[in-house]
This record gives C-alpha cells, sequence and structure tokens, in this order.
C-alpha cells in the first residue's frame, strides 16, 4: 500500500476520466449456448449476455418441457470488450434426456431503460448411440473416439443459413492442450470457418469419461439437389508425462477425422414477390443519414442497419421504393468478424443518394425475404426521413448543374472517376531530412531501447517452454515445402495457438488471406504462394513470436515510391469504400509532394468532392493541371465544379489572433519536444527497474507531456501565419465553402461580393491577415488568407480538414 500512495491521486484521476468518458448507451441482450447439439445427457453451458449498463435483476429462464435448466451457481461475469461496452454473462446448465429438437423461450432482462428480450433459441439432443467410433494415435497410444457434423436442417432452402456444429469427443485422460482449427471440404454451399468453444462438457460415453467440443458456424446453400460439408480432419495437441532420466512433458500431436455430412438443398418456392432477391430469414430494417440539412445536388449517406437470423452475410442490400429523381451511387457493406459463426445478429450498408431535383425526404426501403419457418414470402418497410433541401446557387433548373452548350447536361451532372492506370509519382530520389532536435530524441530513444533489450535477455533466458515451443514451430513451419494451401492453414493454425489476433493488423491480415483461400465453396489444393510473400508472412509470424521490436530513430530518408503501387492501391479501395478521409492521406502519403503525378493529385480533387469539399476539389484539379497541363480529366472535372458548387458558413475562429502572438517556431519545437518527452517516458519503464526514480520521473512527464504536444500542436495548426499561405506564385484558389470579398482588411468593412469556393484569384497584396486578391471577372477586394489556398504550396499539403455529419451508433 506505502508504494501506490505516491500514484494514489493519479490513480484517482484516472478513475473519474474513465468514468466520464463511459458511454451511455442503450444496454443490448443475446443469448448463446455452448453447444446446439447435445447428446443425451450432455450438459451445456447457456449464458444470457448483456452489453452496457448491469440488469436490475438477475434473469430468468422460462422451464421447457423435457429439459432441465438450473443457474451455474456462480454470479454474473462482467469484463470490458476493447472497443465495446461492460459484458455482463449469467450462466445456466442445459441437459436433457428427451431426443429432438427443443426451443429455449426469450429470455425477459430487467434494465433501467425498461424490459428487454432475446431471441428464442433452438438445440438438438440426439442419441449417443448414432455416433460413429473411429480410433487414432497419440504417439504410440491408440485412443477411441467420435466425431460428426451436425445441422437442424436435412432440407435446408437455397440461401437459408443454418447452424452446423463438429462435436467432437475424445478421452478425459487424452489431456489436450490444443483444438486445432478444421479444415474441411463443401460442396454447392459456403460456409464460414469453425473454431471450437472455450467451454467443454463431459460426458460417459463406452462406459468411460470424454471431454466434448463443439465447432459452431453457419452454413448456407447455393444450389438446389445434394450439398455436401466435409469430411474434415482437425489436429489436436496433447501432454504426456515422459521419464528418460528427467522428469518432463511431451507434446504429442495427432489427427482425427470427421466424416461428410450430406443434406438435401430445395429450391424456394415460385412466384416471388416483386423486390425479392435472396434474402432468407427472419429480419428487421431501419434506415438512418447523419445528414438531413443538404443542399441540391449534394450526395447523402443512408445508413441501412438489417438485424435479425438469417443469410445477413450473403444478402444482397434493399433498394430505395422510389428512386426517381435521385442518382443511386451502389452500397457498401460493412463486413462482419467472427460473429458470422452465429446465425442471429445483424448487417449494415451504406448508399449515397444524390438528388437530381429538390426533394423534401429521402425515399423508403423496402426489404422483401423468404421466411423458412412458415415458407412464406414476406416484407417490411421503413419509414421516410425528412431532408431540409436548398437550391444550389445559380441554378436555374431543378435538374442537375446549369446546362453548358457543349456538354450534355446527361454527361456532366457528375464528376468523372478514377483513372484505371495511373502513377502515384513522378520520378523516384532520395530524400533526406535531419534536424538536430529528432537527432538528440534518437541517441535518448537508441540508448533507452538498448538498456530495454539489455534488460529483456538478461532476465528472460530459455527456460520458458512456451516461448520454445512456438519457435520450434515456426522453425518447422519454415524449413518445410508446404502448398499455399497448407503452408497458410500452418500458418493460421500458428497464430491462433501462439500469438494475439486481435491487437495486430498484420497477424488479421494473414488470417483473413488463410479463410479467403483455404475456407471458399471451390478451393484449390494446389494454389501456390509466392515466395516473397511466404517470406514475408514468416518475417511476421516471426517478429511477432519475438514480443519486442526494436524502434531506431536514425537520419530519416524516402525512397519516392519504393510502395506507391500497393499505397495506391488502397487508397483507391478506401475511395469505393466511401472512406475519403483516408485515401486522401493514403495519395498524399504515398510520397513527397514534389513526386506526386498529375493523376495521383486528380484523385485527391475526386475525394475531396466526394467528402463535400468542392473548394480542395477544384484547388487539386488546378494542381493536377499545373504539374501536367493536357491533363484532360482534371480540365473536365474543373468545368464541371465551376458551374455547379455551393457555399458554406464558416467563420474564423478569434483565438488565431493570440497566436500569432508568439512565432511559428515556438510552437513547432514545443511540439517535437512534447512528442520526444511522451516516447522517452515510456521507452523508460521496460529500460527500469520496478520502483526506480526514474519510473516516477517518467509517469510525471506521461501526464504532462500529452497537454504540452495537445496545445502546441493545435497552435501550430491552426497558426494564421502558416507557411502554407506564403506565396511562391500569384495564382490561389478559394477554398473556403462561404468567402466574401470586402472593401476593407477587416470584417466589420463593407462586402463586395460573395465568392464561391473554387474561384481562381490573383494575389496582390498581403497584409497580416488579409490579402488583397483580384478575381477572374477583374473584381478586387480583401479577403482573409485562410480562405484560400496557393495552387503550388511551399510546403507539402496536409489532408484537408472537411467537416462530417454527426456519426450514429449505426455508422459509426
Amino acid at each position: 500500500m506505502s508504494r501506490l500512495r505516491p500514484y494514489s491521486k493519479t490513480l484517482t484521476l484516472i478513475l473519474v476520466l474513465w468514468t466520464l468518458l463511459l458511454p451511455v448507451l442503450e444496454a443490448s441482450v443475446s443469448c448463446r449456448m455452448s453447444s446446439r447439439f447435445l447428446a443425451r445427457g450432455e450438459r451445456a453451458v447457456l449464458e444470457v449476455v448483456v452489453l452496457g449498463k448491469r440488469p436490475i435483476t438477475f434473469p430468468q429462464v422460462a422451464p421447457v418441457e423435457g429439459v432441465k435448466i438450473q443457474p451455474s451457481g456462480r454470479g454474473p461475469r462482467t469484463r470490458m470488450i476493447p472497443g465495446r461496452r461492460l459484458e455482463h454473462t449469467y450462466s445456466f446448465i442445459v441437459s436433457s434426456y428427451e431426443v429432438g429438437n427443443h426451443q429455449i423461450a426469450p429470455v425477459e432482462v430487467l434494465l433501467d431503460s425498461g424490459t428487454s428480450t432475446t431471441e428464442p433459441l433452438t438445440f438438438s439432443v440426439f442419441n449417443p448411440d448414432s455416433l460413429n467410433w473411429s480410433t487414432a494415435m497419440a504417439g504410440r497410444t491408440k485412443f477411441r473416439y467420435a466425431s460428426a457434423f451436425k445441422a437442424l436442417e436435412d432440407q435446408p432452402y437455397i440461401d437459408q443459413a443454418i447452424e452446423v456444429e463438429i462435436k467432437l469427443y475424445i478421452p478425459r485422460d487424452l489431456f489436450v492442450i490444443d483444438w486445432g482449427i478444421p479444415d474441411f471440404e463443401r460442396d454447392g454451399l459456403t460456409a464460414w470457418r469453425m473454431q471450437p468453444r472455450e467451454t467443454r462438457s463431459e460426458i460417459n460415453l463406452l462406459g468411460m469419461p470424454y471431454i466434448s467440443v463443439a465447432y459452431p458456424s453457419t452454413m448456407t446453400p447455393n444450389r438446389p439437389g445434394n450439398v455436401t460439408i466435409g469430411p474434415a480432419k482437425i489436429r489436436l495437441i496433447s501432454t504426456k508425462v515422459v521419464m528418460d532420466g528427467i522428469l518432463r512433458r511431451e507434446q504429442i500431436e495427432s489427427w482425427v477425422n470427421t466424416p461428410m455430412l450430406k443434406l438435401q438443398a430445395r429450391q424456394l418456392p415460385p412466384n416471388a414477390p416483386s423486390g425479392f432477391e435472396n434474402a432468407v430469414g427472419q429480419f428487421k430494417i431501419t434506415t438512418s443519414t447523419g445528414q438531413s440539412k443538404v443542399k441540391e445536388g449534394d450526395p447523402i449517406p443512408v445508413d441501412i442497419l438489417i438485424s435479425g437470423s438469417g443469410n445477413l452475410d450473403t444478402m444482397n442490400p434493399p433498394r430505395p421504393l422510389s428512386p426517381l429523381g435521385w442518382k443511386v451511387y451502389d452500397p457498401s457493406r460493412r463486413q462482419r468478424g467472427d460473429e458470422r459463426r452465429e446465425l442471429i445478429g445483424s448487417v449494415s450498408f451504406q448508399q449515397f443518394l444524390r438528388p437530381l431535383e429538390l426533394k423534401s425526404n429521402i425515399p423508403a426501403y423496402k426489404l422483401v425475404f423468404f421466411n423458412p419457418e412458415t415458407e412464406t414470402y414476406d416484407s417490411i418497410q421503413t419509414e421516410a426521413i425528412a431532408l431540409q433541401m436548398t437550391p444550389a446557387i445559380g441554378s436555374s433548373s431543378p435538374v442537375g448543374p446549369p446546362p453548358k452548350l457543349t456538354t450534355p447536361i446527361e454527361e456532366m451532372t457528375d464528376i468523372l472517376g478514377l483513372i484505371p492506370v495511373s502513377e502515384i509519382t513522378r520520378q523516384r530520389r532520395l530524400v533526406f531530412t535531419q534536424h538536430w532536435l529528432h537527432t538528440i530524441g534518437g541517441i535518448a530513444a537508441l540508448t533507452l531501447i538498448f538498456r530495454a533489450l539489455w534488460l529483456f535477455w538478461r532476465d528472460r533466458t530459455s527456460t520458458d517452454p512456451r516461448h520454445r515451443h512456438a519457435m520450434k514451430e515456426l522453425k518447422e513451419l519454415e524449413s518445410q515445402s508446404h502448398s499455399g494451401h497448407e503452408f497458410l492453414m500452418g500458418a493460421g493454425r500458428f497464430i491462433e495457438r501462439w500469438l494475439d489476433h486481435h491487437s495486430n493488423k498484420e497477424i488479421r491480415r494473414i488470417l483473413e488471406e488463410r479463410d479467403a483461400t483455404c475456407f471458399r465453396p471451390q478451393k484449390d489444393a494446389e494454389a501456390k504462394i509466392e515466395a516473397q510473400h511466404r517470406k514475408h508472412i514468416l518475417h511476421t509470424l516471426r517478429r511477432a513470436a519475438s514480443r519486442f521490436i526494436i524502434v531506431l530513430f536514425f537520419v530519416f530518408y524516402s525512397l519516392g515510391s519504393l510502395h506507391a503501387g500497393d499505397v495506391g492501391q488502397m487508397a483507391k479501395d478506401a475511395y469505393q469504400s466511401a472512406r475519403y478521409d483516408d485515401s486522401i492521406k493514403l495519395w498524399l502519403g504515398a510520397a513527397p509532394y514534389s513526386e506526386l503525378s498529375a493523376d495521383t493529385l486528380y484523385h485527391i480533387g475526386n475525394a475531396c468532392y466526394r467528402a463535400e469539399s468542392p473548394g480542395h476539389a477544384a484547388l487539386y484539379y488546378r494542381r493536377a493541371i499545373t504539374r501536367d497541363g493536357l491533363h484532360h480529366e482534371a480540365r473536365q472535372n474543373l468545368r464541371f465544379l465551376e458551374r455547379k458548387y455551393g457555399s458554406l458558413t464558416i467563420q474564423r475562429p478569434d483565438h488565431q489572433y493570440l497566436l500569432a502572438l508568439l512565432p511559428l517556431g515556438f510552437w513547432q519545437s514545443a511540439t517535437w519536444t512534447g512528442l520526444w518527452l511522451m516516447l522517452l517516458a515510456l521507452l523508460c519503464y521496460p529500460a527500469s527497474r520496478r520502483g526506480a526514480r526514474l519510473r516516477r520521473v517518467a509517469l510525471a512527464v506521461i501526464i504532462f507531456s500529452p497537454l504540452v504536444t495537445v496545445s502546441s500542436g493545435l497552435g501550430w495548426r491552426y497558426y494564421p501565419g502558416d507557411a502554407a499561405f506564403a506565396p511562391i506564385e500569384k495564382q490561389a484558389v478559394i477554398v473556403n465553402p462561404e468567402a466574401r470579398l470586402h472593401t476593407e482588411a477587416g470584417r466589420n468593412s463593407s462586402v463586395v461580393i460573395e465568392t464561391p469556393p473554387g474561384s481562381l484569384c490573383e494575389v496582390l497584396h498581403q497584409a497580416g491577415e488579409w490579402s488583397y486578391v483580384s478575381l477572374a471577372t477583374q473584381t478586387r477586394g480583401w479577403l482573409p488568407s485562410a480562405h484560400i489556398e496557393f495552387v503550388e504550396p511551399r510546403e507539402a499539403p496536409k489532408p484537408p480538414k472537411i467537416t462530417k455529419p454527426i456519426a450514429k451508433e449505426t455508422s459509426a
């Protein structure tokens, strides 16, 4: 306790801040079982899960005839899921001796906001005498096991998602420590990969105690007639005590097989109603938008949330009921994660609609689906969303932009898209940057890193058997010659056994590649993998398994387009997914600004326009034209923007005048100093012992350096005399959504003209925070320098700050 006293105030402050930052959201409830298929007399765990606030009372499960349900005897388990709310879990034990299907009624949970209910849950009880027994070897020991695919439906409809499990029964005395991921075949259906449940049960079979393990997932037939899943192969790792001079434990690998399961898929009933595509199940649908006040011609994002039970991962999104007068873009799906193995859940889509005329509401959406429970078609419909739409400035026609004599309206109601074949950079060159502050910080960081490594290797020897086994398995994976399919399966097994694949993005990418290659309907067992890609995967696994990262702060250099191709593809993918801010950052960060090609600047202009910043779009179109005078796409899009753009009210904040009291170099140096201090303070912990004085100093620095960094960084970012507005050439573009020319260099002076964004001007003179400009119409006046950006920037431009609609839970 005495050691905690110096930190009591800090801990109290962290606790208070955590309480204030904890989101107050409506709780959601769900119900799940450790296995949906139980042998007669087998016990399963039923869990009622509440996300958010804790229920007022302990949930009660209604009795089910022929089924015994009783509380597990322990209180609720509460844990914080990363990126989510608190999860409260209430456990029950379920068992039955009645063979057949049973349904647990919806469970009512009493919350502060009212009563919430779970979805009904169906499970099956089977006769263990129907199990097919096989034998396998664990070293020199032969054991009997049973394994089978189990499905609730033996005659599902096409596109009907049904629950499926692999039930595996292994002798208890085998001491299995690692339950592998099944590698299974499928024909005529799609199925998500299977993982073992953490909860396991025991049952007596053949007069011996057996361990029961469930591998749940969902599968969806995609053709009528005979469809099959399996056979499957599962790798198990068990331990055995060996006495060969010393007493030690030996790990033994064994393989078990699961026979094929055959199903008969049925065709959907004929005469499906209009609007039906492939939705099969029971669903609910809601729509929302974060942008209800719009301007004519602006794209509007619509979030579509579909919840319920069914083929959520394969269903096509619904369409608006009345698309007349709208340009409807293809919707994008937000992919689900591990919840794909659950039949009940939700899926969301985002679709952009652009009004071609004045509209008062967003049209309703209608979802037509087939209900396999009632074997009938049904439909649900959302309500229209009210809009406040204002006409575009200078628009004399309610449809699209003003007409142009040489360009038909039908061809110019939107900008041209991305250029399919384009270069990210113009040329390669080596760029060196040095700064005394970075040099000092780098030397200090290297010193702490080497100190931390020395402590790490001195304290951690090779006595960790788990680390030895992991590195041994990795060496086996490197030395053996596998096909692409076997190599990815081996890499996936290594990750799921030894590594944390939840917080490491590179590790998750390897798992996603494994899933896409090895768990698809028609997989190629002889699929090849390039040697370079194989080497990259092994390097990633070894780096993650080593559990430390060496960070070097040396002289920084950049090789233009070393990875420009990959960055360009990532930026295009983000653009196609409507993540325009991410695409702008990727394109701008692909290389130094002076090396970016005209095509890249053109793409940034497109992303700015889609992100509702026409001023910045025109700026980057002009920068592309400056770099390539014959860039026809940029010229055409610029002409389109010159005919149609709106304006928004944005005032320059007064605090920027206070920032000018100190020079820009002060804010820059303070920002970098705060970042270096924060990094060095964090490195002090692995580079020192527990209780060292250095850690106390580092704790104080960790607390105060973010305040210094954020405050000075804001001063740097919003400094009115930023070098981005310092002229090299006199050509500039008005990027502010609302810019007015004044008669004098002051906001209180008379207004000359309201200037739309994207206008070209010539900067004649600058006086402090004001610029005296001349428009293309020879109209002159004063306007804030922050409202313009020069076509040729002096320093590398930053991604434009674009105001976004308020995010909701369905669109976050």
